[in-house]
């Protein structure tokens, strides 16, 4: 690779050798070092390579053995520059190029981030705004030491910061600690409840692990009764109540249920009918400025967009302050057409089966599906009853007996 390199640099030449007496020619390049490769016989005549110093070289020899030479081909740098050495815009606009990127080489241009779980890239870019660390500022400017120190006192839970500055990017990796993020779990003592009926249904097992039961399965309960109950009594040998004990209640009731279901929609709507036209829009952002291209005589009443943005750089750690970005909008066309009675009953199974299976991944069962579908001139109509099994047991705060004032009891005089 690095031979071939040197060789374009100073430049070579493909030549065919006919005469007769080719060998001796190449023997007295040899004594002579002239330097051949690619050497190919034809039948007729030879095609080598040599470098262009080499070929200027040839002429004695050529004489000497009464040889013809043919110039095939001419690479290199030397034959490039030659070609275009008229064109002197081309090679100041080439240079000047190179001076841009050697410029823009001595800025951060790319602040890049990895490691950070609890705190976002957007809060840790905003804390280094804060301490003059931006994006397009001096590379010799950025202290990685005061960054690192910087962040681990700003932020405590990081426990080990590293900053770096490769290319046209600032590189900080972090390792935070996970412990600080994961809530302590601390021994509370459970609050008082009772366990009430979420919904109206018939009981079908209730299991009680702690409370007392205050119905049995086969009974048919109401939102907001009372299922177990919170308040243990404390009585005496003689059975009397001493005291109340509250605890919270805990159990497993399931009971059968039901569901409204309706569902309603016309057979006339609207559907996107793509046309298959696009319109390609490209820009070029530098900072907060964009250069837009696109045809300005093509626009879509109806589109869909699609957008993507590349940050340009030249290598792994080379970023530039551009970033390409396109947009594609595709036309679509609105009709308006309606629902044939299969298509209207096949949606509406659709309908119907994800409502269901919405309640599934709530960990109900469904036992019966009631729902009768009916299509008119005009709409598709789905009504009826799902029935299922669920747990309906729903905890709320225990009221300690001695602070409850009975709804039926007026209070005393004196007594607020």
């Amino acid at each position: 690779m690095l031979t071939s390199l040197l060789r374009l640099g100073k430049g070579y030449v493909r030549i065919r050798l006919t005469g007769y007496s080719p060998e001796r020619f190449l023997n007295l390049c040899r004594s002579r070092e002239i330097l051949i490769w690619d050497l190919q016989n034809n039948g007729i005549a030879y095609e080598m390579c040599l470098s262009v110093a080499d070929f200027r070289r040839l002429k004695p020899l050529l004489k000497k053995t009464h040889s013809r030479l043919i110039l095939l081909e001419r690479h290199g740098l030397p034959f490039f520059l030659y070609r275009y050495r008229k064109r002197k815009m081309f090679f100041a606009g080439m240079l000047l190029a190179a001076c841009i990127l050697y410029g823009l080489s001595f800025f951060i241009w790319n602040i890049h981030i990895e490691g950070n779980i609890s705190l976002s890239t957007e809060v840790l870019l905003e804390y280094l705004e804060s301490e003059h660390v931006v994006h397009g500022m001096w590379k010799k400017d950025v202290d990685c030491e005061a960054i690192r120190t910087g962040l681990r006192i700003r932020y405590p839970d990081i426990v080990w910061v590293s900053a770096e500055i490769r290319g046209t990017r600032l590189i900080i990796r972090m390792k935070e600690n996970r412990d600080s993020f994961q809530p302590e779990e601390q021994e509370e003592e459970p609050e008082a409840r009772d366990i009430v009926a979420a919904r109206d249904g018939v009981l079908t097992s209730i299991l009680v692990r702690t409370g007392v039961p205050k119905a049995a399965a086969g009974e048919t309960v109401e939102e907001g009764q009372l299922l177990i109950s919170g308040t243990l009594d404390i009585l005496d040998d003689a059975g009397t109540v001493l005291r109340h004990q509250y605890v919270s209640s805990d159990g497993s009731i399931y009971a059968e249920t039901t569901y409204s279901y309706a569902d309603t929609f016309l057979l006339s709507h609207e559907e996107q009918i793509y046309t298959g036209r696009k319109r390609h829009t490209f820009y070029l952002e530098a900072g907060e400025r964009r250069l837009t291209f696109s045809n300005p005589l093509q626009s879509f009443v109806n589109s869909s967009t699609i957008k993507k943005e590349y940050p340009l750089h030249l290598t792994e750690n080379f970023y530039l302050p551009f970033t390409l970005g396109t947009t594609v909008q595709e036309e679509y066309e609105i009709l308006v057409r309606s629902y044939t009675k299969e298509e209207a009953e096949t949606l509406a199974k659709a309908h119907l089966e994800e409502f269901m299976e919405k309640l599934r991944e709530k960990g109900v069962q469904i036992i019966k599906n009631d729902v009768k579908i009916s299509t008119t001139d005009y709409d598709c109509q789905a009504k009826g009853t799902i029935y299922v099994i669920e747990e309906i047991g729903r905890p709320v705060p225990l009221v300690p007996q001695e602070e409850a004032i009975p709804l039926d009891e007026e209070p005393k005089d004196g007594e607020s």
